[in-house]
């Protein structure tokens, strides 16, 4: 076996170790675990250059290694191995997310209970991103004699409504016509393309009509309107801030953290880079010096999509971590999917 290679197959037996035990790791123990021949001085030595190769660190001089930062991102990239889920937390993941299948912000909510009960961390789940949404399709519901309700769905999964208020009695045939209207107008139609402008030009092309329905037009651009950049969800706060650490600045910072919207959305929006586990400093935010930032992207179009996502510590079971997040991703794409007939 090559030194290199010797190498690796240490610092993943130190990684994994650490991640079960939480206490500094032995030359002694790793030696029954390696798996190939080896003595405890060739263990300590590799170690003790893996140590000068900033992969592990050693808390005290008589203490075993545990794997620095660095040493966390390379056994992620590089010799974390995919962890199986079982059947039954398949299945537990299934019917609970099944629940709310037909209403994307309670299906999206509760993904991200789930993930943090799961893993017993604090979990961000965000609608889709829209900058390519486009309205999928338009529905009229009447609420008055003379006001009704437009509910904008567009194909990123978003669902917007405006009231409106017209002049006239709204009869169910003038709701058919509405629907019949302004889906064959709309349909398609970038979300961000439905500025006034666009507007005045639609209201030129429909004639005589456009007299009529000027208060469904500017309804219609309100709801578009409201359709921008993305939204997300909080769970098990708690869960983080009851297993850190009794440093008060780190404490607070945490807190901080957990409770501003404007950290957590740069926090996401750094996973639009491609990489989906951020480790202490990867995160860009000081507060998760100690923590690791996990996420899965769930797809609805091919363009369009969001993400479940977990904050946990740095010392978490990686593969397990992020077989879940997958599966929750996974079948949170599926029934947003199935939801809008999108095959």
């Amino acid at each position: 076996m090559q030194t290199r290679e010797r190498k690796l197959k240490i610092l993943k037996a130190v990684v994994e170790e650490y991640i079960k035990s939480g206490e500094p790791v032995g030359s002694k123990l790793l030696c029954g675990t390696l798996g190939f021949p080896v003595s405890s001085a060739t263990v300590r030595n590799e170690m003790a250059e893996l140590s000068e190769m900033g992969l592990l660190t050693q808390p005290h001089t008589s203490a075993g290694r545990q794997p620095s930062e660095e040493g966390f991102r390379l056994y992620v990239d590089r010799l974390m191995e995919k962890k199986p889920l079982k059947s039954t937390l398949k299945a537990l993941v299934s019917e609970e997310l099944h629940m709310h299948s037909d209403d994307p912000e309670a299906l999206l909510k509760s993904a991200g209970a789930l993930a943090a009960r799961l893993l017993g961390a604090a979990a961000l789940t965000t609608t889709p991103f829209s900058e390519n949404a486009r309205v999928r399709t338009l529905r009229f519901v009447q609420t008055g004699r003379q006001t009704c309700m437009v509910v904008l769905i567009t194909s990123t999964g978003f669902i917007k409504t405006r009231l409106f208020k017209c002049d006239y009695v709204i009869t169910p045939d003038i709701v058919n016509i509405y629907e019949t209207i302004f889906n064959r107008e709309f349909e398609g139609v970038p979300v961000k393309s439905v500025t006034p402008a666009f507007i005045q030009t639609q209201a030129a092309s429909m004639g005589e009509i456009a007299f009529l329905v000027p208060s469904v037009l500017a309804a219609i651009m309100d709801a578009c309107a409201e359709i921008g950049g993305f939204s997300m969800t909080v769970s098990g706060r708690d869960n983080l801030l009851q297993s850190s650490s009794d440093d008060p600045a780190q404490l607070r910072g945490l807190t901080k953290l957990l409770h501003s919207d404007e950290e957590l959305e740069a926090l996401l929006l750094r996973l639009r880079g491609g990489k989906h586990i951020l480790i202490g400093s990867d995160t860009g935010n000081e507060a998760l010096a100690q923590y690791s930032f996990l996420a899965q992207p769930y797809t609805i179009e091919p363009a369009s999509g969001g993400f479940i996502t977990a904050i946990v510590e740095m010392r978490c079971d990686y593969a397990y971590a992020t077989a879940v997040l997958e599966y929750i991703a996974d079948t949170v794409g599926r029934l947003m999917r199935e939801l809008l007939m999108i095959e």
